[in-house]
């Protein structure tokens, strides 16, 4: 069976450009024991930001026995989308939710709908704090014990970038998620409630959370004159207890 990095490169996935794929190695490969087993374990993944469905396609082959759920506003519909994934031999364990993950009432409709008790939580949608705060605040309780929830991106949380993707990624007011992070990973009351997370969620996310770890990566683009210009990614794994 193919490795992570393997498929990484077959769908050309931008976890590679970005220097998250050996994070993921390490957290789903390089750890395992009999007990533990993500890739043949793992019955039900959700990827929030699935776009043309690149990665949606890796993670439905890395995990044989998995249901994949994609959620995505899907601007140009979910059933352009299906159409674009016509011939994907995995299309029997793929599921697709069209809806805003900073949108409370979608969020509950999704879980609504197919449950919780999932393995794996990929946010790598909007990347703006309202939209990763939300999700992580109402998907949190659906998250299985020993399950992973991921953030990817987190190189928006930063002032020096506020229309990193051509949209205002921080509100006036906003807590930096990756401060919310690295308190829950401190355990200190550096952050103790945001706009879009109550305290008596980040006090219950903090009791449950196993642990916590931010990860450096590093994106880079060479110009049509050929200049190359590189600065650094982020992603944080969080695993329940």
């Amino acid at each position: 069976m193919a490795t992570l990095k393997e498929l990484t490169i077959k769908y050309d996935v931008d976890a590679l450009e970005l220097g998250y794929t050996q994070h993921y190695v390490d957290v789903l490969e390089n750890n395992t024991t009999p007990e533990y087993n993500p890739k043949d374990d793992f019955k039900k993944v959700l990827e929030i930001g699935v776009e043309t469905g690149r990665s949606h396609r890796l993670w439905l082959e890395y995990f044989p026995n998995a249901k994949v759920y994609g959620y995505d506003i899907f601007k140009y519909g979910v059933e352009e989308f299906n159409r674009l994934q016509e011939g994907n031999p995995y299309l029997d364990r793929s599921i697709m939710f069209e809806g805003d993950q900073s949108n409370v009432d979608d969020l509950q409709r999704f879980l609504s709908e197919h449950g919780g008790d999932f393995d794996m939580i990929i946010d790598d949608g909007g990347h703006t704090m309202e939209q990763m705060q939300t999700s992580l605040n109402y998907l949190w309780n659906s998250l299985k014990s020993g399950g992973l929830y991921v953030i990817e991106d987190l190189h928006s949380c930063s002032n020096q970038w506020p229309w990193l993707y051509g949209y205002k990624v921080i509100q006036d007011g906003d807590t930096l998620t990756t401060d919310l992070l690295y308190s829950l990973r401190n355990g200190d009351d550096m952050v103790t409630e945001t706009n879009y997370i109550s305290a008596g969620m980040i006090s219950k996310i903090r009791s449950e959370l196993d642990w916590c770890e931010t990860k450096i990566g590093v994106d880079k683009y060479t110009s049509p004159k050929g200049q190359t210009y590189q600065w650094p990614t982020m992603l944080c794994f969080m695993r329940k207890k």
